[in-house]
């Protein structure tokens, strides 16, 4: 039971880190700083990379056998 808990928390909330990592993407300061710096800045690739951990986490919790 708690095992689903965290799993649903890590899935919600990494969802939740990958949108706001896309938000700042698409936002005028993202492009912004892409154009002139070649690429996103450290705070939106760190969106991305929480997000994607705990999403992963989230998904493996969920499929993953079950110790007994």
């Amino acid at each position: 039971m708690a095992r689903k808990s965290v799993a649903g928390g890590c899935l919600f909330f990494g969802a939740v880190l990958l949108y706001i990592g896309y938000g700042k993407t698409q936002s005028f300061m993202g492009g912004l700083s892409k154009t002139f710096s070649g690429g996103y800045s450290t705070e939106t690739i760190s969106y991305f990379i929480a997000g994607g951990i705990l999403f992963l986490a989230g998904l493996f919790m969920l499929i993953g056998k079950k110790k007994r």
